[in-house]
């Protein structure tokens, strides 16, 4: 392959570097080209990045430095009491929740049927 190849869409699991899709041209010139480079640092932005970090913390004087040094007193623990509701709350606002479902259900059940009866009776007197 001389020339580069194009998959038209495909997929081409390749070395991210020197691909072979780029052909015997393409790899040459980025061959020259790298070959070429003496510092890295120009291809790779990164590695300039933490030549800078480095600078700079070699610039630093850190032998002049004047700091306190502290300890705490206790090491910190958790607490020794649960925050939020306890169980006693949780409980009566369960009992009343469903005391008052139970009354729905009850109340609901009561309609139902008085409406059937209601119905019933009608029926009846349309009979009679």
């Amino acid at each position: 392959i001389k020339r580069p190849v194009y998959s038209n869409g495909q997929a081409v699991k390749d070395d991210p570097d020197f691909s072979i899709s780029l052909g015997a041209d393409g790899i040459s010139r980025k061959l020259e080209y790298e070959k070429g480079v003496t510092d890295v640092a120009e291809i790779d932005g990164d590695l300039r990045n933490r030549q800078y970090h480095v600078e700079q913390l070699a610039a630093m004087n850190v032998s002049d430095v004047k700091f306190t040094p502290f300890k705490y007193q206790l090491s910190p623990s958790l607490p020794v009491k649960k925050d939020g509701p306890g169980k006693a709350v949780i409980i009566i606002l369960a009992a009343l929740i469903g005391g008052m479902m139970a009354c729905g259900g009850v109340l609901l059940r009561h309609a139902m049927v008085s409406r059937k009866m209601e119905n019933a009776l009608a029926i009846d007197e349309r009979l009679v």
